[in-house]
């Protein structure tokens, strides 16, 4: 018969080692973003895990291309699932029941935080979201089709537990003995323990989502119309116009700006008429944002108008909405 301080004890193993796959996804998580910076010539300015204000983040400082951006943007997310990989082949498929359960937990955190690349693309296909999210900036650098990258997504999450279910020959008598009270009755202490498990992954979870949704940004509101999404790191701009927009007649018209991972020595904005005074949108010199969102309604005069930028090439990414009447 179980004792009740094994029970404890196996409930406080647990907890600790949800927390710990929680702590060891959010460093290897920054790590695979900092190595790839690395990999294509880039300096790590930062790198910072703390668990106080549930914030994780790695300052690259860097001009990548698109292509260069996407993978760093990804390898947050594979870094840390393929270290899974190695530990799940490598450790004995015949394991004890503690290292089953070890396993267990590890998988949970690891895989599960794919969820994320199969749920954000969905939002990404109304522009909804998060823009300050890996996924959201690895669709945007990448090109992929949305759909692709969460179906891919989805079918390495099967995959994953396909394989750790391959790998762990005992799973069946350790959620026996756990959970089924070997054929008698549940006792109550099996429902505590149960729920501790329960809340403990839902913490880790947490931890998780709000270390890979980082920076994220609120969604944008309804009616507004995506005009253009600029990869500021593909070149110099000096005064190029980036989108256009005819009026009718006058009116408001509301122009929402998000920039995500901006780092630049000068970007500007502005809103030039066909006839009559611009309107600077935007400027800044040695700016830097990781996340940010800007709003503003102009009354305006009928006719036609563009978005013309100047910025000096950088990482980052622009994009520009209008909410015209």
């Amino acid at each position: 018969m179980t004792s009740s301080s094994d029970r404890l004890k196996f409930a406080g193993f647990t907890l600790l080692m949800a927390l710990g796959v929680a702590l060891a996804y959010t460093v290897l998580h920054e790590s695979g973003h900092a190595l790839a910076g690395l990999a294509f010539g880039g300096k790590i300015r930062e790198i910072d895990v703390n668990f106080l204000n549930l914030g994780a983040h790695v300052n690259i400082e860097g001009s990548f291309s698109r292509f260069q951006n996407a993978v760093i943007n990804f390898s947050g997310a594979g870094l840390p699932l393929l270290v899974w990989l190695i530990l799940i082949l490598a450790l004995p498929k015949e394991s004890g029941p503690l290292v089953l359960w070890t396993k267990f937990i590890a998988s949970a955190g690891t895989l599960c935080s794919l969820l994320a690349w199969v749920v954000i693309p969905i939002f990404y296909l109304s522009n909804d979201a998060p823009a300050g999210d890996d996924v959201t900036r690895f669709l945007a650098n990448s090109g992929l089709p949305t759909l692709s990258v969460a179906f891919s997504a989805l079918a390495i999450f099967t995959g994953g537990w396909f394989l750790f279910f391959r790998r762990s020959s005992g799973t069946r008598p350790v959620w026996h003995v756990l959970f089924t009270g070997a054929g008698k009755p549940v006792s109550a202490w099996r429902w505590v323990l149960a729920g501790g498990v329960v809340v403990a992954a839902l913490v880790a979870a947490g931890i998780l989502v709000v270390s890979t949704f980082g920076n994220g940004l609120p969604a944008l509101p309804k009616g507004y119309n995506l005009a253009v999404t600029v990869d500021l790191s593909a070149r110099d701009m000096e005064a190029e116009t980036i989108a256009r927009f005819d009026l009718p007649t006058a009116g408001d018209v509301v122009i929402f700006l998000r920039v995500t991972g901006l780092d630049t020595r000068l970007i500007d904005m502005s809103l030039v008429p066909s006839q009559g005074e611009s309107i600077q949108l935007m400027h800044g010199e040695d700016f830097a944002s990781a996340a940010s969102d800007s709003q503003n309604q102009y009354r305006l005069q009928a006719g036609e108008y563009g978005i013309v930028l100047t910025n000096r090439k950088s990482s980052g990414i622009l994009q520009v909405y209008f909410c015209i009447p």
